[in-house]
């Protein structure tokens, strides 16, 4: 799936990637899957740094323990 336009996150989003899926590699994929879903949904067409630090699992079964402090705010 292609986006229309460059995400371009931050380190810091880049991070908060990392912690809030525990760096397991299919959870990294269904939340990048979930961003980019939402960034067609709401016509942006790019992954937004405010997108990846407000994301949350929309399905019981993806709802693993989701850090409530992201990386992005323990900077």
């Amino acid at each position: 799936m292609a986006l229309e336009k460059p995400s371009g996150l931050t380190v810091a989003s880049l991070r908060t990637i990392l912690k809030v899926t525990g760096g397991v590699t299919s959870r990294v994929f269904i939340m990048i899957k979930s961003l980019a879903i939402d960034a067609i949904h709401s016509g942006e067409e790019r992954i937004t740094d405010e997108a990846v630090a407000t994301w949350r699992p929309t399905w019981n079964k993806h709802a693993w323990t989701v850090p409530l402090e992201t990386a992005v705010e323990a900077e």
